[in-house]
């Protein structure tokens, strides 16, 4: 078989429309950030939307028929109006194409209709799963799993990181990297540096599967893309040492895949995603 010369350089895919979570909290200032930085690079259309949960009461509970339920759904609704004026305002301050959308309702219904309007997006931005200690509607995680898109997860209290000029790529072959890696070719292509972390289980795994990391190393020279190989021997948490090794590569972007393993059993005993998902201090374009 003959090489034939590569094209030119061609750009993937870009980033036209973002979906970003918002809640009227202080969470909010990160999320909008991000999104705005995000949407201001690929010249992308901000699509906010504005989560509000119900109180739980509702669920078990006629709101006709009782006149505490009703004040509670009340004093809700004028909670979710003024958040959405404060938000209408920090949105159009940002001068870039955006619409708002209010989706209210019960925890049950909201994690299922953020997916589903996740798919009509490029990206979702919204804080890591697991962020809030109290949290107990993991909606972002829904998303993650429901909508069949690229997930922008960042630490709670936002990150300082906005051109993602360093990028660690979390990679071990599986399906679900290979889907992280080809939602994240928009930001990769315009990285100065990117680098494929494998977590080395035994010591001699990088050398035996030698032709996966240069499969994935040709793939994304073809891309524009000159990427390193960092090879970490496993200790303990994979997650653990994925993140150490992003931080000592300076990176501040990590593309990883989601549950590379059954995710019943990663649940079970923890696993790489499981850690990332809780603990991650820098952003994670994650994709399942």
């Amino acid at each position: 078989m003959t090489d034939t010369p590569a094209p030119s350089s061609v750009a993937s895919a870009p980033i036209r429309d973002i979906l970003v979570q918002l809640t009227g909290s202080d969470e909010d200032d990160g999320r909008l950030q991000m999104a705005a930085a995000v949407a201001g690079a690929f010249g992308a259309h901000i699509v906010a939307a504005h989560v509000h949960i119900l109180p739980d009461i509702l669920e078990i509970t006629d709101p006709a028929r009782s006149a505490m339920v009703r004040t509670l759904l009340e004093n809700s609704d004028r909670e979710a109006d003024a958040a959405v004026d404060r938000l209408q305002a920090r949105l159009a301050a940002l001068g870039m194409p955006h619409h708002l959308v209010r989706l209210h309702g019960l925890a049950a219904d909201i994690g299922a209709e953020l997916a589903a309007m996740a798919r009509a997006a490029d990206l979702f931005v919204g804080t890591r799963p697991y962020g809030d200690p109290a949290g107990r509607d993991q909606i972002e995680e829904r998303v993650l799993f429901g909508s069949g898109r690229a997930c922008l997860f960042l630490p709670p209290g936002g990150t300082p990181h906005r051109a993602f000029d360093s990028i660690a790529i979390a990679w071990d072959n599986s399906r679900e990297a290979a889907r992280a890696v080809a939602e994240a070719m928009p930001f990769l292509e315009r990285a100065r540096s990117v680098r494929l972390i494998h977590v080395d289980s035994n010591g001699a795994e990088a050398a035996a599967h030698g032709r996966d990391f240069a499969g994935i190393l040709a793939h994304l020279e073809r891309h524009g893309i000159e990427a390193g190989l960092v090879s970490v021997p496993f200790s303990g948490s994979t997650g653990e040492q994925i993140e150490q090794a992003a931080h000592q590569q300076a990176a501040d972007l990590i593309v990883m895949g989601a549950y590379g393993h059954m995710r019943l059993v990663e649940f079970i005993f923890g696993g790489a995603t499981r850690y990332i998902l809780r603990h991650a201090t820098l952003p994670v374009l994650i994709a399942h």
